[in-house]
């Protein structure tokens, strides 16, 4: 061996030496230089005394809040064991068009809508049969009117269909539902020459109140489209012609366009989640606080939510004074093999917030601090995101969703913040279909939902 290459083994074993003496979880690091009597322990903890259940979702706010062009909404309907059915189906208005040349004898060529998709989820692989019915009540898209994913619309659409078409998935098409209803039709030439009905749009919409859009999938697992209502290539489109111009040199009548939009400044659109969970496992423990199921749920489309406490949490605070230096949320995903949930269909983010007395939720302390102060990454920093867990080179990875909710916990050791009830849901839930299955709060769950406290004595 030469002389070089010894030296090189030399090196990397006095490496290994240094690092081996070296504890980095010795708590005592750096007391030694501290005054006599002023010795501070740091101190870990792991609190499992936590109560949860999974329980069913509040209706969430679906109408139009967010004034994106690239807002999108739910269509289509899933269906598993876990989970049941969950079905998503849109109600959209119309704007009026100044394009639309005002005159009498009036000949509709064709009328067709068309709906951008961005994407597809679920079983992509089988079509789906969209259809379109014309709704019969006025919605308002203003500051006095809310409208939730539980709207009802029974009794507020005409049953006979105006257009129904299969559609195959293709992410980023947009297709063109051809409407030859000879009722909605003659709605446009009873008013060919009305010009209060197309130019003023409040009177428009009073008159066509919108679509009820329904989607159903061929497949037994479902689909779900996300559909971008308010993107330009999402709207009622008619070929017509009329006498609104001079005589036309030419032996046939020139067509023209006029494209009623959907955007998202002057047409509401709401967004409706139904789900049945007849049948399916999770039935039997939904808004059960005594259930002993070693599983908890989220699920997006106002789906299911896993509500928690922390059962002793006011016995290990009065028991002595002292300082959170962090405090992490840990939710462990139940292997894909258990579960039957593959983890790359896993929701990418989870949230966590308060419960309030009104039933309503707000994102605990450490969030809104973290996102004031970095609101271009998100708040990152306070977590939710799916994570990945190595355990070993001979161990399956495993999957987690931590939460650092340290601020607020010093919050409630203070008194300041007395809140003790919790929920988890999905942070995109609205625009997001995905369930995922945790561990629960069961003492024979290894791996159970926990606090992991870094504190201080005082």
């Amino acid at each position: 061996m030469k002389k070089k290459e010894r030296w090189g083994i030399a090196i990397v074993i006095g490496l290994l030496g240094v690092l081996a003496s070296c504890d980095i979880t010795n708590s005592e690091l750096g007391t030694d230089i501290l005054p006599a009597g002023d010795n501070v322990s740091v101190r870990h903890d792991t609190i499992f005394e936590i109560d949860a259940y999974t329980m069913t979702g509040d209706p969430v706010v679906s109408s139009e809040v967010t004034y994106s062009a690239n807002r999108v909404m739910l269509l289509g309907t899933l269906d598993d064991t876990i989970m049941g059915q969950s079905e998503g189906s849109i109600v959209t208005q119309f704007n009026t068009t100044y394009a639309y040349q005002v005159a009498d004898n009036l000949e509709v060529d064709s009328l067709f809508l068309a709906l951008h998709v961005l994407d597809f989820l679920g079983d992509t692989e089988e079509d789906m049969n969209l259809s379109v019915y014309e709704f019969t009540e006025r919605i308002y898209l203003d500051t006095a009117h809310t409208y939730y994913s539980d709207y009802d619309v029974e009794g507020k659409y005409d049953p006979v269909p105006l257009v129904q078409q299969t559609i195959t998935p293709e992410d980023g098409t947009t297709y063109e539902l051809l409407i030859e209803d000879q009722d909605f039709i003659d709605k446009f030439l009873a008013i060919q020459n009305d010009t209060t009905t197309f130019y003023n749009d409040s009177i428009f919409k009073d008159y066509f109140n919108g679509f009820y859009i329904t989607a159903e999938s061929l497949s037994s697992k479902g689909t779900i489209a996300r559909v971008q209502l308010a993107s330009s290539q999402s709207r009622l489109t008619m070929r017509y012609a009329n006498d609104s111009t001079d005589v036309d040199s030419t032996a046939e009548r020139d067509f023209a366009y006029a494209h009623f939009t959907i955007d998202q400044y002057s047409s509401q659109k709401i967004n409706i989640f139904e789900h049945d969970y007849s049948g399916t496992g999770l039935a039997e423990i939904l808004d059960d606080e005594n259930s002993s199921s070693p599983y908890c749920y989220v699920q997006g489309m106002a789906g299911v939510n896993t509500r928690f406490s922390f059962a002793s949490l006011h016995e290990w605070m009065d028991s002595t004074p002292l300082v959170i230096n962090s405090a992490t949320l840990v939710f462990d995903v139940v292997p894909e093999q258990e579960s039957g949930v593959l983890y790359d269909d896993l929701p990418d983010r989870l949230m966590t917030g308060t419960i309030l007395e009104d039933d309503s939720y707000e994102p605990v302390y450490d969030y809104f601090v973290l996102f004031a102060n970095d609101p271009t990454q998100q708040a990152t920093r306070f977590g939710g995101y799916k994570k990945a867990e190595s355990q070993g080179l001979f161990n399956d990875t495993t999957y987690t969703y931590r939460f650092n909710i340290g601020l607020h916990f010093q919050y409630l050791v203070d008194g300041e913040k007395p809140d003790n009830d919790f929920i988890l849901q999905l942070d995109d839930g609205n625009i997001n279909p995905k369930y995922t299955t945790l561990w629960s709060n069961l003492p024979t769950n290894e791996r159970r939902i926990r606090l992991e406290i870094v504190y201080l004595k005082l």
